[in-house]
């Protein structure tokens, strides 16, 4: 049987109520279905953790991540409603945990995986499914290099990329369209760079190593399409889309964007993978209003754990931990579609609790293929 050690960081807010929910997700399908075994090592890190002890993380965190197999995290940032950015010194110390958990570890490559699930309504007309992998690259770009200050007057940033990472991100791209099952416009394997080339060096840059890369793949489709199109199309018509590739800054918005239209922050997973030891974390941020009040949805939580099981599965080629993910994505699924406990978000009126309870007592039930189902 294999053994994997998965650290667990929920960070501030309600990362503390609803990431232990995702961890007992992976746990529940370890008990369901065997085959395999996780050791879910808890460590404190974040703004709260700062403001109490002046540190970012606890001292050996980064060590021990290191030797991990995966991270399910939540966010940092503000823990209380009340709290102003600019009104406690601890909150630079503790943002810095982002950066480490992501850039310390090597992680180059977000994964925003962007499906309409069975019993959520879609905020788009005539839409029953939405199934677009949403690629962000996360070692350079804007967000990367600080900004400077000129006097009171003026300010500005610095983007920088590099055709090595270039590279690499257009690859993955391609690798992963490879292994889909193509646009749901006619199944046509297609990777679209959202851009916003002619304005920006840079992005010129992205255009130039995408195509250049795209010769190693002639059974996948390449286009281009300006980032403000790009916002709209996805709105209108989800279905010309099947692998998206974003810089940085273009990949945060473009995401939200797809969070929307997929069933919004509280349900929505995100990975980012290429270093040492991949993270994962729902899409959403710290939602302080919500801590220690029970409303948060802890789906999106939920989800990433499943999204962890398959990436991880994929990964080490476990078939054990994609049936555990299977299991958990079966198990929403179920409850959203035979109208089990959801909270208000989703037009419920259930409690973060009950909510997380109704899907394991699913996972108990339902039943999930050998072999991988959509």
């Amino acid at each position: 049987m294999k053994k994997y050690t998965i650290a667990v960081i929920p960070l501030d807010g309600v990362g503390k109520d609803v990431i232990p929910l995702g961890a007992k997700a992976m746990q529940k399908a370890q008990e369901i279905l065997g085959g395999f075994e996780l050791d879910c090592r808890y460590y404190e890190a974040g703004v709260e953790y700062a403001v109490k002890t002046g540190k970012m993380c606890e001292d050996n965190l980064g060590e021990d991540i290191a030797k991990a197999d995966a991270m399910l995290c939540g966010s940092a940032g503000h823990y209380d409603a009340d709290m102003s950015k600019s009104e406690y010194p601890g909150y630079k110390t503790g943002m810095q945990v982002l950066q480490f958990l992501r850039s310390g570890m090597g992680n180059s490559i977000g994964l925003r995986p962007l499906r309409l699930r069975k019993g959520i309504d879609c905020p788009l007309r005539n839409r029953e499914e939405i199934d677009v992998l949403l690629v962000r690259q996360l070692a350079e770009g804007f967000y990367i290099r600080p900004g400077h200050m000129i006097g009171e007057d003026a300010a500005y940033d610095t983007i920088v990329v590099t055709r090595n990472v270039t590279e690499k991100f257009a690859d993955t791209c391609f690798r992963l369209a490879r292994g889909r099952h193509g646009r749901r416009q006619d199944g046509k394997k297609m990777v679209t760079l959202g851009n916003k080339h002619g304005n920006v060096t840079c992005f010129d840059f992205y255009r130039k190593i995408f195509t250049e890369v795209s010769a190693g793949y002639p059974d996948i489709g390449l286009q281009f399409t300006q980032v403000d199109a790009l916002a709209e199309h996805l709105i209108k018509d989800p279905d010309r889309f099947d692998v998206i590739a974003c810089e940085n800054m273009i990949g945060d918005i473009i995401g939200d964007i797809g969070a929307y239209i997929t069933g919004g922050m509280g349900i929505t997973p995100t990975a980012d993978v290429g270093g040492v030891t991949p993270q994962f974390r729902p899409n959403h941020g710290t939602f302080p209003r919500a801590v220690g009040k029970g409303f948060a949805n802890p789906l999106a939580s939920i989800l990433t754990a499943g999204l962890l099981l398959d990436t991880l599965g994929n990964e080490r080629g476990d078939d054990n931990l994609r049936r555990g993910a299977r299991l958990i994505e079966k198990a929403v699924e179920d409850n959203l579609t035979t109208g089990g406990p959801r909270t208000k978000d989703l037009g419920g009126t259930a409690n973060t609790f009950a909510t997380a309870e109704a899907v394991f007592k699913a996972m108990e039930v339902v039943k999930i293929c050998s072999k991988g189902e959509r």
